[in-house]
């Protein structure tokens, strides 16, 4: 307020100056413009009173109460059953008429057949000693040979021989075995049906490790082509396969039926597998 009064002040004091000089100076304006100019200056030497404005106070509104739901009945709805699908329409089956097959119009070639007699005599003469051979070599013996390995491989120095027993016999004989592998020597079960069918059992009896065979006497009796390697010497009660002893077992029905024979049968083994 103090800076607004001495700039006011400072304005009339060079408006009076002004005035002053008047009488001195020419004046260049109308009458009515220094009446103007002096009813401005005056009004512009008073004090304007600053007016408060009065602060609105913020009116709050009562905010209306939500409107309860009104649960109305749900419309009822009648449903009816789907309808039941059109019968499909059978259309008749299509005649297909097959065409004759197409026969030759010429005759067929004639098989010339050729011996080769010509090719013969010059292979007679320039390597006589390698023959020919009308019909392919049987590869029998070859193929032993070839499989000679597995059979070596399923032998062991005790090799108890099974063959289609039923499943009570075959786990006596596991037993048999463990026992024997336990306490007497190395003994497993050996499949005799693949070594009967591949024709194997010079390749079997010719393992070097292998000692002795049990087999039940009906097993043996099955078997033709180990059958041909079995050999019975009644004096000095001995049985063979090959060169390989031979320790028969009776019908394992009979262990089954009666558990304590086991134990003879323990002891006929431990006595020749020990002798």
């Amino acid at each position: 307020m103090l800076s607004i009064q001495s700039e006011v002040g400072k304005l009339i004091q060079g408006v009076l100056e002004l005035l002053d000089e008047e009488k001195r100076l020419p004046i260049l304006a109308s009458k009515e413009d220094c009446d103007a100019f002096r009813l401005w200056a005056s009004q512009a030497a008073k004090p304007k009173p600053v007016e408060e404005k009065p602060v609105a106070k913020p009116v709050l509104k009562e905010e209306p109460p939500a409107p309860k739901p009104v649960y109305a009945p749900p419309p009822s709805v009648d449903i009816q059953p789907p309808a039941a699908p059109p019968a499909p329409i059978k259309m008749p089956a299509p005649k297909i008429e097959l065409e004759a097959p197409l026969q030759p119009s010429f005759a067929p070639l004639p098989i010339l057949e050729d011996s080769f007699a010509d090719l013969r005599k010059i292979w007679a003469k320039i390597n006589p000693s390698a023959p020919l051979f009308d019909t392919l070599p049987d590869d029998e013996t070859a193929k032993k040979i070839a499989s000679r390995w597995k059979t070596k491989n399923a032998a062991a120095e005790i090799s108890i021989l099974s063959y289609h027993e039923p499943p009570a016999q075959k786990a006596l004989l596991e037993e048999i075995a463990k026992a024997v592998n336990i306490l007497l020597g190395p003994a497993q079960i050996v499949a005799a049906e693949p070594i009967e069918k591949e024709k194997q059992w010079e390749a079997f009896l010719a393992v070097p490790h292998l000692k002795l065979t049990i087999a039940c006497d009906y097993t043996l009796w099955q078997l033709g082509g180990l059958m041909q390697h079995y050999k019975e010497t009644p004096s000095q009660g001995t049985r063979h396969l090959g060169s390989i002893p031979v320790f028969l077992l009776p019908d394992l029905s009979l262990y089954l039926k009666d558990p304590l024979l086991k134990r003879s049968l323990w002891k006929a083994l431990c006595q020749t597998l020990c002798s």
